[in-house]
């Protein structure tokens, strides 16, 4: 048998990290603003080519305030690009740290699903076999089951027939 080791996250630090996130939330919301779809769709997404630009075009306005057009506000132009650099390092911050709780409850689910296919499976041949209760059991845990039957399919993978390809994990697959 194989070994598969989560550290589980305490109850107080889960709650402490709810209760950061909340305090983050708080603190930025007052100059945050929620976009529509459609405004979202309608903006450019400010990635790390717009950075640059925006960076170097801060850098001109500072160092040569002359050539900046005189229509401009070279102020607004600081401030919204300081707020932009700011909330991007933030963003980095954020990402890196919400890939990481994705990776690890991706790969947790993954094995918890592993495991519990295999009990289905094994309930299903207890109620094959006429096991009492099981059959109940095999009803409710096959209903629950279903949604996943019809789930995406990784692209380049061929499902079995008997059961689907639930498992795309590299790592599942090494063991």
């Amino acid at each position: 048998m194989y070994s598969r080791i989560f550290k589980k996250i305490s109850d107080g630090a889960l709650k402490n990290v709810q209760e950061t996130l909340d305090h983050v939330y708080s603190q930025l919301k007052p100059c945050l603003v929620e976009l529509t779809p459609a405004k979202r769709r309608a903006y450019v997404k400010i990635g790390q080519e717009s950075m640059n630009f925006l960076e170097l075009s801060n850098k001109i306005a500072v160092y040569n305030s002359g050539l900046f057009p005189g229509f401009l506000k070279i102020e607004l132009f600081r401030k919204e690009y300081s707020l932009t650099h700011e909330l991007w390092k933030l963003l980095i911050k954020l990402d890196k740290l919400r890939e990481a709780i994705n990776d690890t409850e991706i790969l947790a689910g993954n094995y918890a699903l592993e495991t519990a296919l295999t009990l289905y499976n094994t309930i299903k041949i207890a109620a094959r076999h006429d096991i009492p209760g099981t059959e109940v059991i095999y009803e409710e845990l096959k209903s629950a089951y279903a949604p996943l039957k019809g789930g995406r399919q990784r692209a380049g993978t061929k499902r079995n027939a008997r059961q689907p390809e639930l498992f795309g994990s590299d790592e599942l697959k090494q063991r």
